[in-house]
């Protein structure tokens, strides 16, 4: 059985030992090859940085202690059990033929097979045990299925044909294998019947890697057919007709994008066909995934997304390369991306590239021509309820992302309809505060909260209840209820009811290519209600101009004022933080104008976000004023020699530009 596996993985492996497929990689990218050798070097001695260690080595124990969870985070079991350090080591003895790391990654793998035992499929009645497979532990489905497809394939694939992966070794491995493959099979259609959650990608992603690296699993085929149908059924169902993946947030639509192309290239390398309409949906994610950058590089943090070292566009971009071929993708990526970042999405997936001598040539031709997207500046992904406008896509452009998904789609979502992100001269400036983590604890529930978000708020409260890490309590309808584009202006108009009776409803204008203007208006408020409009500043310090205007302090960098049409009596100023990675935060602070009841129970505040180069002094507030009533807002301010008339009104915005 072991010389069939051999045979196998050498064939689909265009006649490559996995010691020549190492040199051809090292040659071309010697500095990965170095960057996998020390990581490899580090996790012989047990050390890892995994999620809830913050950013430095960790001892994990020598073999790993796979059920111990010291961080009391449970991201900690579920990626020390993806065995990502396993594939590591694996691959620095492909890099080096140093078998150490080939005896060291076959000793935890049998450490792991022999010792963290997969639960029974079916609990005492004969049904379905899914909650074994849907809790805290190193066989919850997803860990199931991205041992399957990320790395178990290649760790065999590269250790296979060393001295120490025994024909009694390899019994060990198809037997557990067999085990896999039953999970993904019959109990991940149970966990995901809808096939719109992006859990269910990665499972089917393992059960077809593991089919065809073990036919004899599947004799008849069946299983594998399933994981084809299933994965094909997964992007019709999660991806919108404008492209975006339905859970709405940037991070997870790029993690997507790379599931789903890597049924591309795993089909590619067997020889298997795949539908020309999952490509071409491919295709259109890709697109999505270039609205979700920041002009100046990495995501808009939505939800639960990182900012820029994590599933960005350049993670999108190098996964539909590989399954098209196409180097446009890499030349988007260079656009965007620095070649570090591009380079790290590149080293987890080396073995995966058939051809690296077209990859190399073709990484080098987009380091050389980046390629500046031609899209249109205004997004409206109508299903997912975001928009995206920017003035350019220069990396120096304005940009704002909104959304007000509610109900939401799932937990990875924040509390924030309505919110924003805001970035201008290549700066976040008044910025959502991204992920920091998925731990069960006062950070996460900050993060999540609507009072760090770019948002109104009624009486201080969360748009709705946070009950914990991954529930909430029920939400009201919301919405984007109107876009629009033209000369003078780009605005985004949504409108929702988790403060119900209280309908809240938001205008974000950019105004000439330059400014912000954000209104906030509440209908059907009660006696003694009060409305807090939030701004959350990516700098740790901010200081007052004039009496209603406070300005970000950040030396050497953009920065913004931001104008209340308040006189900011009773305005808070409230220490934030704002990640741009897991256990990573930065200061930042918050700023929240408090507006009471106006007649008839409406109220309405204006902020104006002006941004200013680096290097250009902020020393004149900007009055601004505000005239409203239920059926039209007004609000009017000189800046720059020129003075400004901005109207809402039946959804639709005019701007009036006089100079001065």
């Amino acid at each position: 059985m072991l010389e069939d596996t051999r045979r196998r993985i050498l064939e689909y492996n265009n006649g490559k030992s996995a010691l020549e497929r190492g040199r051809e990689i090292k040659k071309i990218f010697p500095l990965l090859a170095e960057d996998i050798i020390r990581m490899a070097d580090q996790a012989m001695e047990g050390m890892l940085v995994l999620p809830g260690t913050g950013p430095d080595l960790f001892f994990v124990g020598n073999p790993p202690l796979w059920q111990s969870n010291p961080c009391g985070d449970n991201e900690y079991t579920y990626f020390l059990n993806r065995m990502f350090h396993v594939k590591t080591l694996s691959e620095a003895y492909s890099l080096t033929g140093n078998l150490k790391y080939a005896e060291k990654a076959i000793s935890e793998m049998r450490n792991w097979i022999e010792t963290v035992h997969c639960p029974g499929i079916l609990d005492e009645s004969g049904a379905y045990d899914l909650q074994a497979f849907d809790c805290c532990s190193p066989w919850r489905a997803l860990e199931v299925g991205i041992r399957g497809y990320r790395t178990w394939p290649i760790i065999i694939e590269l250790l296979a044909d060393t001295p120490s992966y025994t024909e009694d070794f390899h019994s060990l491995v198809v037997r557990s294998c067999r085990e896999h493959c039953r999970i993904l099979s019959e109990i991940s259609p149970k966990l995901w019947p809808d096939a719109d959650h992006n859990h269910y990608i990665m499972e089917n992603l393992g059960l077809l890697s593991l089919t065809l690296l073990f036919p004899e699993i599947d004799s008849e085929g069946n299983m594998r057919k399933q994981a084809e149908d299933e994965l094909s059924r997964c992007i019709e169902n999660q991806s919108t007709a404008d492209g975006g993946q339905i859970e709405g947030c940037p991070s997870y639509h790029n993690g997507s994008v790379y599931w789903f192309s890597l049924r591309n290239s795993i089909s590619r390398k067997y020889g298997i066909p795949v539908p020309d309409e999952y490509t071409d949906r491919l295709k259109r994610m890709f697109v999505h995934s270039i609205h979700a950058t920041r002009p100046s590089g990495g995501n808009f943090p939505w939800g639960d997304s990182h900012t820029a070292e994590k599933e960005t566009m350049s993670l999108a971009a190098i996964a539909c390369y590989m399954a098209t071929g196409e180097r446009e993708y890499l030349q988007s990526a260079a656009y965007f991306s620095p070649a570090r970042i591009i380079e790290k999405d590149m080293r987890d997936n080396l073995w995966r590239f058939t051809d690296l001598e077209k990859l190399r040539i073709d990484y080098e031709y987009a380091a050389e021509n980046p390629l500046k997207p031609e899209l249109p500046c205004v997004e409206w992904d109508k299903e997912l309820k975001q928009a995206f406008i920017r003035t350019g896509w220069e990396k120096d452009a304005a940009a704002v992302m909104t959304a007000c998904r509610t109900p939401i789609k799932n937990n990875h979502a924040h509390m924030d309809p309505g919110g924003f992100d805001f970035m201008a001269y290549g700066e976040p400036l008044v910025s959502d505060p991204g992920i920091y983590t998925y731990k069960d604890s006062i950070d996460r529930y900050h993060f999540k909260s609507t009072g760090w978000h770019n948002c109104a708020m009624i009486n201080h409260k969360d748009a709705w209840q946070y009950i914990a890490s991954w529930k909430y309590g029920k939400q009201k309808p919301g919405d984007i209820i109107a876009v629009q584009d033209d000369d003078s202006c780009m605005t985004v108009i949504s409108e929702h009811m988790n403060y119900e009776p209280v309908r809240m409803r938001r205008m974000l204008s950019l105004i000439d290519r330059r400014m912000l203007l954000v209104i906030d208006a509440a209908s059907g408020m009660a006696d003694g209600d009060t409305m807090q409009s939030t701004f959350h500043i990516n700098s740790p310090q901010i200081r007052m101009v004039g009496m209603n205007c406070i300005a970000s302090y950040s030396p050497g960098k953009p920065n913004v004022l931001i104008a209340s049409s308040g006189d900011c009596a009773g305005t808070e100023i409230i220490s934030g933080k704002i990640s741009t990675d897991n256990d990573v935060w930065h200061d930042s602070m918050i700023v929240r104008f408090n507006t009471g009841k106006a007649g008839h129970g409406y109220t309405v505040h204006a902020a104006l976000l002006v941004p200013f180069k680096s290097g250009e002094d902020i020393v004149s507030p900007i009055p601004l004023r505000l005239d409203a009533e239920e059926s039209s807002i007004s609000a009017s301010f000189c800046f720059n020699g020129r003075s400004y008339a901005v109207v809402h009104r039946d959804l639709k915005t005019t701007v009036e530009i006089k100079e001065v």
